[in-house]
């Protein structure tokens, strides 16, 4: 992502601190987080842009702050960054040095049957491809660099004589000393063409909530030809509405009647593969617990499956309104009979 369209995505001045980068950064981070919009599909793509934009300033600001510390000029402390930027001691001539891109996220969800069984998924990443017409340099065909008229090719703006030299990097040529002469018509001289990338994953059985898929060198450009960053896509299990998964295992209850329970016999109970006849003893009570071995989510990473721990809940509330019923129907039948009895018509 190239730097001048970082700082118009987070809706900040180029020169403005990174203490108000990251204010705003998490401003605009929970304004627009995926959590916040579970039915809008754009929001995410808004947050991975964000993030991305800020990553991108966070590691600019930390590579122009190594290369001044790594000049033959005089040192001051690591954290002293106002008299490096204001006085410009660091040196005039400074470049930005070689360093990765960023790494990109892209949240994934998938089902509660998806994540035990396993899956594959196509997902689509919003990201800057090197222009093909000027191979990433920006530069139109024949075209060069020019030596930047705001700072005259230094990279720095000084201001006043003599030692005290007040010298911030140039804002017009970030710090390089130079400036395209004539742009590329096709990316209009960023170097880079935004774009979707589309990639399919696998997903083993078992996955579990939260897991990341790293795929390494699929995320930002590096800069001044660095390499690139990685793509770390994290999964996110839907809750279901009958299975709790707790480690590999799968916790369950099962409703029972009052007279069910008292009576015992066979219930059918639903597993991942289908129903499971289960004999229930006599007096059962609530919070008894049935497991099935191996009945659970599958084992990740050489790991054995889990089991599946049914647990008995007695409802006795419908045994209560059917007894209340009949109780009621025998009354009004008594009552009846005793009106009856004593001449009413």
């Amino acid at each position: 992502m190239i730097i001048r369209d970082c700082y118009r995505i987070l809706g900040v001045p180029p020169n403005a601190p990174l203490a108000e980068v990251r204010q705003r950064y998490r401003s605009l981070a929970r304004q627009h987080h995926p959590d916040h919009h579970p039915d809008d599909p754009e929001a995410g793509i808004r947050f991975r842009q964000l993030a991305e934009a800020y990553q991108t300033i966070q590691q600019a600001r930390q590579r122009s702050r190594t290369a001044c510390q790594n000049l033959r000029s005089p040192r001051f402390p690591e954290d002293d960054e106002f008299f490096q930027e204001f006085f410009g001691i660091s040196g005039s001539s400074a470049r930005l040095r070689q360093s990765a891109g960023a790494d990109f996220r892209y949240d994934l969800q998938i089902s509660f049957a998806a994540a035990l069984r396993g899956t594959q998924a196509v997902i689509q990443v919003d990201r800057a491809f090197n222009c093909r017409r000027c191979q990433g340099t920006g530069l139109a065909p024949g075209g060069g660099y020019a030596s930047c008229p705001a700072c005259r090719g230094r990279g720095r703006s000084h201001y006043g004589p003599g030692l005290l030299r007040f010298g911030p990097r140039c804002p017009r040529c970030g710090g390089s000393g130079k400036v395209i002469a004539q742009a590329c018509d096709h990316c209009h001289g960023q170097g880079a063409t935004l774009g979707k990338r589309e990639y399919r994953l696998r997903l083993p059985p078992g996955i579990p909530n939260g897991a990341r898929l790293r795929l390494d060198g699929e995320g930002g450009q590096g800069f001044q030809n660095g390499p690139p960053g990685n793509l770390e896509v994290v999964i996110h299990v839907a809750p279901d509405d009958f299975f709790t998964r707790i480690g590999n295992d799968i916790h369950c209850q099962v409703r029972v009647s009052c007279a069910k329970a008292a009576r015992g016999g066979v219930i059918l109970v639903p597993t991942l593969d289908g129903y499971r006849a289960v004999e229930l003893p006599q007096g059962a009570q609530s919070g008894w617990v049935f497991r099935f071995p191996g009945a659970g989510a599958p084992g990740v990473a050489g790991r054995l499956p889990g089991d599946q721990v049914m647990e008995i809940v007695v409802n006795a509330t419908d045994d209560f309104k059917i007894g209340q019923n009949q109780r009621f129907a025998e009354l009004s039948r008594l009552g009846s009979e005793a009106r009856t009895g004593a001449g009413y018509e």
